[in-house]
């Protein structure tokens, strides 16, 4: 451990893509989901997006979970999951 570290920031995305028919979709396309999990502190944001429905095309984020810490900064969240997607 380092001296003088402070607040540690962490950010993981998964990306998965589902089969085409498969039970937590039923569409007769494959699906990709992402899950984004933002940690500060202790505090942890957990956001996930699909292109359910449009293949190839994501839906908006949506959040799945956020600690009461990191409430207030909800809208900085949404923006930080939408510049990481665009690193994709």
């Amino acid at each position: 451990m380092m001296a003088g570290v402070g607040q540690r920031f962490e950010v993981t995305l998964e990306q998965e893509e589902v089969p085409a028919f498969h039970p937590s979709h039923g569409t007769p396309n494959a699906m990709k989901s992402r899950t984004l999990v933002v940690r500060l502190g202790t505090a942890t944001a957990r956001f996930e997006q699909t292109d359910y429905g449009h293949p190839g095309r994501f839906n908006p984020w949506s959040p799945r979970g956020i600690d009461g810490a990191l409430q207030a900064r909800s809208d900085a969240l949404l923006r930080l999951c939408e510049s990481v997607s665009a690193l994709l």
